[in-house]
């Protein structure tokens, strides 16, 4: 009996199937192209025996579908580390998501607290501001009522009611002051006084109108006429007549504009106001009703330039100082004003407010002694500010004879007003007079303050003299600033009451106007001086 043959040298045995399968088949031909044929069909045979998998079935459908990745993300998925490296991820961006539309949530709802508490800070500040407006606006009505040196004297004369005046103004200033409106009510209430000296000093910077008109305007019996014109305005001519502005009279606008103005004459606020109209408009162009020399009318729309664009002025009477000897004999005086020297420290203690003003003095002496052969003297005050009473004093000095009452004063003391004190001085003598002389006064609206009171001396001791033009200015009596207390604002008004020499107000009365004389427009035009024609008609009788 043989042994059972070795493993190793012995062939393993086949199937039925394979030994049975015949020679053409493919198993065969694979069997025939191996070396080893029973080895290689064996371990052939083996790897196709296996079941596939349904990795490889998978697989094989993705290869034939063309998208492998579709079912590599699902393993992935599924893939027990990659699911909860995805857990985690999703939950980090969970998280991010939270910590980050929370921070935008806190954010806005700090702006929004820190906003309101802004709003409520701002809204406390206006009302703030509005409160001081309010109560600047009454202590400058309670200071009025009691420093202001004429308010008795402006009631007297039915110019004046204070409490109807303030109530007006505080319209003006309204529900919800601002600094604009608090500041058109004080200027309505203090120029409502009719004190030439009065005025309102803004703290701050208010917002006027940037631009003027492109001419400058005066009034002549005519009307309203245009003096000079802005270069380039070619469709306004000097000597036009203004009718209207955008529609409405011009004396509409006059009428408005003399609430806005500080003067202690009505002519005087009339001619202020003309000269205001043309100054600080908030309009960028305006339409202009004119009427020419021929009397032919034309509406003109004109583009308003710059405030501070120069415009070409023409004072109809100059006022620097001058002097002359005219036709006839004549002497002829314009003293210009009677301020001190500028940068001369004035006013400095009063012992030394002479020496301040020696070299004046001595220069109204050299022009009396040129002219004191003269028969007569022609002293030309129009147009004339003021300044200060001493240069006024001695140039009266000079034209008056013997001793002579200046004005008289009049200040509050504790709680009345004191007596009238006369101030008064001794005429020159000598080469520095023209004493007893006559003498022709020119004077007009813009006649003011020292100039006033010169007038006014005059009128009351200068034995012959008359007085040429319009009424003057009418102002006196020592202004000063007031400063209200919340907003720093400052109001001037009169301190003192001021007499002539015959104990008539300065204030707001005119002197008497012996030639009256009024411009006309071919005046202005031609240059003529009506005013001096009469003074030497006047003084020539």
């Amino acid at each position: 009996m043989s042994s059972p043959p070795s493993r190793r040298g012995s062939a393993p045995p086949t199937s039925s199937a394979a030994s049975a399968a015949p020679s053409g088949s493919p198993r065969a031909a694979s069997l025939r192209e191996t070396g080893t044929p029973r080895r290689r069909s064996w371990t052939v045979s083996v790897s196709r025996s296996r079941s596939p998998t349904r990795s490889s079935i998978e697989s094989i459908r993705d290869r034939r579908d063309g998208k492998p990745w579709r079912r590599r993300i699902v393993a992935m998925a599924t893939s027990s580390k990659l699911g909860e490296l995805a857990r985690t991820l999703i939950a980090c961006l969970a998280v991010a998501a939270v910590a980050y539309f929370g921070s935008i949530w806190f954010l806005q709802s700090t702006q929004g607290v820190a906003g309101e508490q802004e709003a409520v800070r701002f809204s406390e500040a206006v009302q703030q501001e509005a409160n001081d407006f309010r109560a600047d606006f009454q202590a400058a009505v309670e200071l009025i009522r009691a420093r202001w040196s004429y308010l008795d004297h402006r009631t007297e004369l039915g110019e004046l009611r204070l409490d109807e005046l303030a109530e007006e103004a505080h319209s003006i200033l309204g529900e919800e002051p601002d600094a604009k409106s608090f500041y058109f009510a004080l200027v309505h209430l203090v120029s409502g006084l009719h004190d030439g000296h009065a005025f309102v000093a803004p703290a701050t910077a208010v917002g006027f109108g940037r631009q003027r008109w492109p001419f400058t305007l005066t009034e002549v019996v005519e009307g309203i006429m245009v003096h000079t014109v802005a270069d380039g305005t070619e469709s306004v001519q000097p000597g036009d007549l203004l009718l209207a502005v955008d529609g409405r009279p011009i004396e509409a606008w006059i009428s408005e504009t003399e609430h806005r103005v500080f003067a202690s004459s009505d002519l005087a606020r009339r001619r202020y106001a003309i000269a205001h109209l043309a100054r600080w408009d908030d309009a960028v162009d305006r339409s202009f009703r004119l009427r020419s020399r021929d009397g032919s009318e034309r509406e003109v729309r004109l583009a308003l330039p710059y405030a501070f664009d120069e415009v070409p002025s023409q004072r109809l009477v100059p006022r620097e100082r001058a002097h002359r000897l005219l036709e006839g004999g004549l002497a002829y005086f314009r003293p210009g004003n009677f301020s001190p020297p500028p940068n001369s420290g004035w006013p400095g203690p009063p012992e030394e407010r002479d020496a301040i003003l020696a070299e004046t003095y001595a220069e109204f002496d050299r022009i009396i002694q040129e002219l004191r052969e003269a028969p007569g003297l022609i002293l030309d005050l129009r147009g004339n500010p003021g300044g200060t009473d001493l240069l006024g004093q001695f140039l009266v000095d000079r034209l008056v004879d013997g001793d002579y009452i200046y004005f008289q004063l009049s200040a509050r003391r504790g709680g009345g007003w004191g007596g009238f004190g006369k101030h008064g001085s001794s005429a020159a003598a000598g080469k520095h007079s023209m004493a007893g002389k006559p003498l022709a006064v020119l004077v007009d609206s813009a006649t003011f303050s020292t100039a006033d009171n010169v007038a006014s001396c005059l009128r009351d001791v200068h034995p012959d003299v008359r007085f040429v033009g319009r009424p003057n200015g009418a102002g006196s009596g020592a202004p000063r600033p007031f400063e209200l207390p919340r907003t720093g604002t400052k109001i001037y008004f009169c301190t003192q009451r001021v007499k002539s020499a015959s104990g008539r107000m300065n204030e707001g009365v005119p002197v008497p106007i012996d030639f009256p004389v009024r411009w006309t427009r071919d005046d202005v035009l031609e240059g003529r001086d009506p005013d001096l024609a009469a003074a030497i008609t006047a003084l020539s009788r």
